[in-house]
């Protein structure tokens, strides 16, 4: 009975210092974690402490955080003060979610993280429209095309356009400001413009909060003793050649037939 007795006892203290390795370990995690956005691009991470551990055994805190993308990868930032349980994660993206757990670290061990807390950054400026192009149509019409930008910064919002005439002096004159959709195929026609006239225009998106810097392009419409090339006009001018090529092929059609048809036909003796 010796032996098998100390082997048991032996098992059962073994069995009594996991569990109690394993209770400390679960105590010990950092508890009511918070993060709160301060910035475009910086969180504020809180969190506390069970009873289990004493300032003088925590070594350090690590918190680590992940962005939502699935090309990200994980980062850490160690913590060398026992007595603060806060830190701001600076040089985040905008308007982007992350994922941020908290580690207690002693001379011991790394315990186990906390849950993990998911949050947003906060909205920036957008990034500006790409490749603006403005395109004199007539001489009372102005087009201008531009691109989205690579980055909104927030949600997807739209774009503000400025129109201005540039006077003889050098100046310019406000004729009119609108908002276009997203959803406008990138595309806006300026109508009932001054005949010969330079107009400069201003375009920025903006993400319901923020606006981007302005794009700047310049046009002037056509004299009116040019020919006025409005969209219309272009149709007309395309489908016309079009139209007379068409009917030529019927009727050259229509005449080779005819004669095919006189060809084949025998000749009747009189």
């Amino acid at each position: 009975m010796g032996p098998i007795f100390t082997a048991l006892l032996g098992k059962i203290v073994i069995i009594l210092g996991f569990l109690a390795t394993s209770t400390e370990s679960v105590v010990s995690i950092p508890s009511r974690v918070h993060v709160e956005p301060v910035s475009s691009e910086a969180v504020r991470v809180d969190w506390t402490m069970a009873e289990s551990l004493t300032q003088e055994e925590i070594k350090s805190y690590v918190i680590y955080y992940k962005s939502s993308s699935l090309a990200s990868e994980e980062t850490s930032v160690v913590i060398g003060s026992r007595r603060e349980q806060w830190y701001t994660i600076t040089g985040l993206e905008p308007f982007t979610d992350y994922t941020f757990c908290v580690a207690v670290v002693t001379d011991v061990m790394e315990f186990n993280r906390s849950a993990p807390v998911r949050t947003r950054t906060r909205e920036a400026d957008p990034l500006a429209p790409r490749n603006v192009i403005i395109w004199t149509m007539s001489s009372r019409q102005l087009r201008m095309t531009w691109e989205e930008p690579t980055r909104w910064n927030g949600p997807v919002g739209g774009y503000v356009i400025s129109l201005k005439q540039v006077v003889i002096t050098g100046g310019m004159t406000s004729l009119a400001t609108v908002r276009v959709s997203n959803h406008t195929l990138n595309s806006h026609v300026f109508g009932n413009l001054q005949p010969d006239t330079r107009y400069e225009i201003y375009i920025r998106s903006h993400n319901g909060v923020h606006y981007s810097s302005p794009v700047r392009v310049r046009a002037s419409t056509l004299k009116t003793e040019h020919y006025d090339f409005g969209a219309d006009k272009v149709a007309v001018l395309v489908l016309l050649p079009v139209a007379a090529l068409f009917t030529f092929g019927i009727v050259s059609l229509a005449y080779f037939r005819n004669k095919q048809q006189q060809e084949d036909t025998p000749e009747v003796a009189c």
